[in-house]
């Protein structure tokens, strides 16, 4: 290890961005989200902002395995709501399908979207 007198100016630069980084509690990525260094620090954020679900805010934390996270709704938003009960009234009139259905369905579409992106 280098003494500070030591160090070029870009070292001891990066040093303090270090020094910097590991006392913020947060940060912001490149998809603009706010990213928590803990999932208690997020807590506290999402306690200021008790008028909004955790899906309004864009806003997660990096948990103990480095994995960004972040809270579900604790309630259904109206676009939630909404199809939820479009889905009711589907099942109601017999129009569902089946999970095997439903996997077809998508395996086609992403076939399709790898086909135009080549």
């Amino acid at each position: 290890m280098k003494t500070v007198a030591e160090m070029s100016v870009e070292e001891l630069k990066e040093l303090i961005r270090q020094v910097i980084a590991e006392q913020r509690e947060y940060f912001l990525d490149e998809d603009g989200w706010l990213v928590f260094t803990s999932e208690e620090a997020y807590s506290r954020y999402l306690a200021f902002h008790p008028d909004k679900m955790p899906s309004e805010l864009k806003a997660c934390f990096i948990d103990e395995n480095g994995v960004k996270a972040d809270y579900s709704d604790y309630e259904l938003t109206e676009e939630g709501l909404r199809r939820v009960e479009e889905g009711r009234k589907q099942i109601a009139e017999g129009k569902f399908v089946t999970l095997e259905e439903s996997r077809r369905r998508r395996m086609a579409r992403e076939g399709k979207a790898r086909k135009k992106a080549v």
